[in-house]
């Protein structure tokens, strides 16, 4: 056999496709979804389809497709032929219109599952499609034969002019690896990988693959021409002649600084940082190297955004089940980067009652001390009812201000300090339907102040590596806040408040993500003794942290199957949760999720007993102590603002009024977590 040979060549980009580019050579290729059918068009270009029949004896009247088979697959995963077909397999529903049968497509998609196979290693397969027509009708049967052969795998990999640069830090990154069957993708991959990992070190090379097979594997060669190292130079600004941002504010978000080592992560944070000011539609830097001063140069385009804007929406909730937003806004107040918001919200429960109105203004200043450190002010006017005890309804109209200090590390991580002042004037109405006595009204509406203030000061501490904070699929997410309100800062109630989130997202081969997530928090009042709950009943310590500070947890994002911020309605000062998801695709945008949610909030952290914890399934009510445990499935529909999802939720033990394993539906936009 004749040995095969396949190169590529080009001067690597560094930043995402479309905004960095080199001002000289050629591009390395692009890599997406569409090299399946590329390659498959690139086949057919060359060798015409294998086919059991002619054109000519194919059956004119045949119009609809009864059925795909695959014949002769043993070890290419199905699911990626699947994907891949053109002709596709009818549907079970009856209204659904029945596949075409089209001869263009029988090639393309012989084409197609001879790249997937190669993919796979399987060099020497070969593919053929056979039509069966049905006995009676105008369909027909199609059957794709493979042949799959031997599979070729990677004997080695040989680098060829790596001198600067370690050698077996780079052969960790590609993906050209001994032993693993040859893909030949992996060679277009594996080139910008070592590029990439040149222009992290402050070259520019030049990198070509190729590789040769004989009759033991394949041996795979990177070729590199290293070139000389690099430092930055200057950054010449190119821009609209009506741009009204001032040149100081875009070379500020800049971290190339001339005669610095060339870093390319360095010039993708610049873009990054120009898109986070919100002050430009378009940011595009283009490389401008120089050989001979051993410096890269840089040409620097933005367009300038509108400057002020209008947002306006509607959504609902388990909650909030009508809710209305409003925003104004502007870009670039003073001319000096900074952000001015006014905004408005109003929310209607389930009953069409009023629950919540919320009217704030803000100004963001991105650059505080003269550092990438974000400072946010914002006044707000807020009035509320909380209907979530039967019993009463607590009135509060809230007024206050906040300042918060902000700071990223990196992608990933990021520090907040807020400080929060409330200004609370509260009213108890009590419901009709309960018996009872003025005296006891008189005496809980004593106890009840009518005003108070809570002065808080609250650290943030947060990582994000999830891939899609709308709908991730890979990554994690950890925060972890800490909180303290009163005591040296005054006010009314006194309390420490802790609570951390951990969360992983995991995919599988098949396309499934498995999510798990764990919730804790703990509150710890001190100080002078204050009664903010008209409750005789409730715990001398819960009593004495306002109601909107306490623990609950209940609804489509925590515990399903129960009302949001249920468990308990009056609150707690512990919280354990954890939650278990196992998302699966099905058709397009379509698929279905399956999950098990657990947890409970205590009065006091001293509650909390191992032997609650333990899973059981009968009609015993839980206790206000118990955990709860549910689980459930629902379908999703995947949009661009987050999936949509209708959960049935089973609980294991039923919980005052609701009783166990009876299916409750809830309906949600976005992840549970």
């Amino acid at each position: 056999m004749h040995p095969a040979r396949h190169s590529s060549r080009g001067v690597p980009k560094g930043a995402a496709p479309g905004a960095v580019e080199h001002g000289r050579g050629r591009a390395i290729p692009r890599i997406g979804i569409g090299f399946t059918w590329l390659a498959a068009a690139a086949l057919l270009l060359w060798a015409p389809p294998a086919h059991a029949a002619d054109e000519d004896e194919f059956p004119s009247d045949l119009r609809t497709v009864s059925g795909v088979r695959l014949e002769g697959r043993h070890r290419v995963p199905a699911r990626e032929i699947w994907a891949v077909l053109k002709t596709k397999r009818p549907s079970r529903l009856p209204w659904r219109e029945q596949p075409r049968l089209r001869l263009d497509f029988l090639r393309a998609d012989t084409a197609a599952i001879a790249v997937v196979c190669r993919e796979h290693g399987f060099l020497d397969v070969q593919v053929a499609y056979r039509i069966l027509p049905a006995p009676k009708g105008n369909r027909a049967e199609v059957r794709f034969v493979l042949i799959e052969g031997a599979q070729v795998k990677i004997r080695d990999v040989e680098f060829e002019g790596v001198e600067s640069v370690p050698l077996d830090p780079l052969r960790r990154r590609v993906l050209s690896r001994p032993g693993r069957p040859f893909n030949p993708a992996f060679l277009v991959v594996d080139t910008v990988r070592v590029a990439r990992y040149y222009q992290e070190r402050g070259f520019l090379p030049r990198v070509a693959s190729s590789f040769r097979r004989d009759s033991v594997g394949v041996h795979v060669r990177f070729i590199v021409r290293e070139g000389v190292e690099y430092r930055f130079g200057r950054v010449y600004l190119s821009s609209p002649g009506d741009m009204r941002v001032s040149e100081h504010l875009i070379r500020r978000e800049l971290l190339m600084k001339e005669s610095d080592p060339f870093r390319i992560t360095r010039v993708e944070r610049s873009i990054e940082h120009l898109y986070d000011t919100g002050l430009f539609s378009q940011a595009q830097i283009t490389l401008l190297p120089d050989t001979g001063r051993r410096e890269v140069e840089f040409d620097l385009r933005v367009r300038e955004r509108k400057r002020r804007w209008i947002d306006a929406g509607i959504g609902s909730g388990t909650a909030e089940r009508i809710r209305f937003t409003g925003e104004w806004g502007h870009r670039n107040l003073t001319n000096h980067g900074q952000q001015g918001v006014v905004s408005g919200r109003l929310a209607l429960d389930g009953k069409g009652r009023f629950q919540l109105g919320r009217g704030e203004t803000s100004l963001l200043e991105p650059w505080m001390l003269r550092t990438r450190t974000r400072g946010l002010a914002t006044g707000y006017y807020e009035q509320r009812i909380d209907r979530t005890d039967d019993r009463w309804e607590i009135g509060q109209i809230a007024r206050g201000f906040s300042f918060q200090l902000r700071r990223e590390f990196g992608r990933l991580s990021l520090i907040s300090l807020t400080q929060d002042n409330s200004f609370i004037t509260q009213a108890v109405s009590f419901n009709p339907r309960y018996a009872i006595s003025d005296t006891t009204r008189d005496s809980l509406k004593a106890e009840t102040p009518d005003h108070y203030t809570t002065h808080r000061l609250q650290l943030n501490m947060q990582r994000d590596g999830r891939d899609n904070p709308v709908n991730p699929t890979r990554g994690s997410i950890q925060s972890v806040i800490g909180e303290v309100a009163g005591g040296p800062l005054k006010g009314t109630s006194s309390f420490t408040k802790m609570h951390g989130t951990l969360a992983w997202y995991t995919p599988s081969k098949n396309g499934w993500v498995l999510a798990i997530q764990l919730k804790g928090g703990v509150i710890d009042p001190f100080g002078i003794e204050r009664i903010f709950t008209p409750d005789p009943s409730l715990d001398s310590r819960l009593a004495r942290v306002p109601t909107e500070d306490r623990f609950r947890v209940g609804g489509v994002n925590s515990i399903r199957g129960f009302s949001e911020n249920s468990i308990p309605a009056s609150g707690g000062l512990a919280m354990l949760q954890g939650n278990l998801e196992a998302r699966a695709p099905l058709i397009g945008p379509f698929g279905v999720e399956f999950f098990v949610d657990a947890g409970n909030v205590w009065t006091r952290p001293s509650r909390v007993l191992a032997s609650q914890f333990l899973p059981e399934i009968n009609h015993k009510s839980l206790g206000a102590d118990d955990v709860r445990y549910v689980f459930g499935l629902g379908p999703r529909l995947n949009l661009p603002i987050g999936p949509l999802r209708l959960d049935f939720t089973w609980s294991m033990r039923p919980s005052g009024s609701a009783p166990a394993l009876v299916a409750a539906p809830q309906i949600a936009i976005g992840p549970s977590f």
